[in-house]
Order: structure tokens, then C-alpha cells, then sequence
């Protein structure tokens, strides 16, 4: 070592320099601050929570309290008695629903319902005369009995409502459904309607049932699995 240099001796004490940073070892510790603004972030998201939850709530119950469905019965055949049913509020599905089931009509009766977002229309529902073959050649064969023209008319009152003559099916008394298939090409006014039908309009065509029989409902499945109307047949 050099004469010059003096040597480096060590501290008196076990002290660090006061150059020298002091190493912290384990986990640090949070602040209460930070602790108290964690918690406070959490009790805010439980209570959005519940409130969404009430939210809901309260406004599936005032949905179905909107919705109401009445029977005209001013549409029988020529020579029917005219009358007019009192409204009678339904609610589209549930118990209410399962414990007095779909509106029972007759042929050719008046159906109106009226939904929420303001949907209100009238169905009438006519069967014809049940045939066992077709008027040309290029009928097809029925495969379950015979053919089962049904009118269907959609009046629409007001709103914009999701209709189809696919929401009407053949029930028989055991509660087998047939759908709509094809034309006996005796019906001049066969066809189908739009889904989403327009205020203020009136839709009519003919749908043809493949069917045992004329025994039985035309039932209205609406909005989507719930039967809430038949018109019974025979």
C-alpha cells in the first residue's frame, strides 16, 4: 500500500455510514389510506349490485302487470250473437299463466292482446273445411289425414309486433301440434306474413294444416313458448 493513503479503519460502532441507504427486508407495509380506499371501492360495488338487482326486480313485475288480453266476441259466423267480454289481465308466462290457461275461443272469434313498449293487435282465426285430397296435380299428399285451410288475420293497432303464421299450430285433444306445411292448391290467398307487421295495417293469408282431422284447437303460441289463445274446432 502506498505511504500516502491512509488506512481505511473501521466504524466504532456497529452504525452504517450515514452514506449509506438502509436496506428494508420483508413486506412493506399499506398505508391506511390506501386500506380505507380498497374497502371503500368494494362496499360501492356490492351496493350498484343490489340496486341492479331491485332494478330488475321491480320492472319485471311492472311489465307484467302491462300486459292484458281480451276477447271480442262480435266476430262469430254469420248470424252469431254480438257481445263484448270485460278485459282480463293475463300475464304472458308463469303460474298465472299455467292455473286458468289460454284464452278459449271459438272459430272465427276475436282475439286482442295487448303487450308492453305499447304492441296491441287483433288475431281472428277461421278454419275451413277440412279436405282428405287436393285440387291439382301438384298437391302433395297429406301425411297425417288430410288438409286443414286456416285463415289467419292480423290487425295491428298500434306498436310493431312479432307475428308469423308460424306462431299458430293444429293441437289435437291429446296435445300433439302439427305446423303449417303446405297448400292443397285449392286456397287462392296462400301465403305468409312478415314478422315484424306494421301499425295500422291489416295482414291476411291462408295456412294449411297437415292433419288427422278437423277435431282440435288452432292454438297462438306468443311471444315465444306460451299458448295464450285456441280456437277450438268441432
Amino acid at each position: 500500500m502506498p505511504a500516502d493513503v491512509p488506512p481505511i479503519e473501521p466504524p466504532a460502532d456497529d452504525t452504517v455510514p450515514a452514506w449509506m441507504p438502509p436496506v428494508v427486508i420483508g413486506r412493506p407495509r399499506l398505508s391506511r389510506r390506501l386500506v380505507t380506499a380498497y374497502f371503500a371501492g368494494g362496499l360501492a360495488l356490492l351496493l350498484a349490485g343490489i340496486v341492479a338487482v331491485v332494478y330488475l326486480t321491480v320492472d319485471a313485475y311492472s311489465r307484467a302487470d302491462r300486459v292484458t288480453v281480451t276477447v271480442s266476441r262480435g266476430a262469430k259466423p254469420a248470424g252469431g250473437p254480438v257481445g263484448t267480454a270485460a278485459p282480463s289481465p293475463v300475464e304472458p308466462s308463469g303460474p298465472l299463466l299455467e292455473r286458468i290457461g289460454p284464452q278459449r275461443l271459438a272459430n272465427g272469434e276475436k282475439f286482442v292482446f295487448q303487450g308492453d313498449r305499447g304492441v296491441k293487435f287483433e288475431v281472428t282465426v277461421r278454419a275451413r273445411k277440412f279436405r282428405k285430397t287436393g285440387c291439382d296435380a301438384y298437391a302433395r299428399k297429406p301425411e297425417n289425414g288430410g288438409y286443414l285451410p286456416t285463415q289467419l288475420q292480423v290487425k295491428v293497432l298500434s306498436g310493431e309486433p312479432e307475428v308469423s303464421d308460424y306462431s299458430f299450430r293444429f293441437q289435437r285433444a291429446d296435445g300433439t301440434r302439427f305446423t303449417s306445411a303446405y297448400g292443397s292448391s285449392c286456397e287462392k290467398d296462400y301465403g305468409a306474413f312478415v314478422r315484424r307487421l306494421v301499425a295500422g295495417r291489416t295482414y291476411r293469408t291462408t295456412v294449411v294444416f297437415d292433419a288427422p282431422s278437423a277435431s282440435g284447437d288452432i292454438v297462438f303460441v306468443y311471444p315465444a313458448i306460451d299458448v295464450i289463445a285456441a280456437w277450438h274446432l268441432g
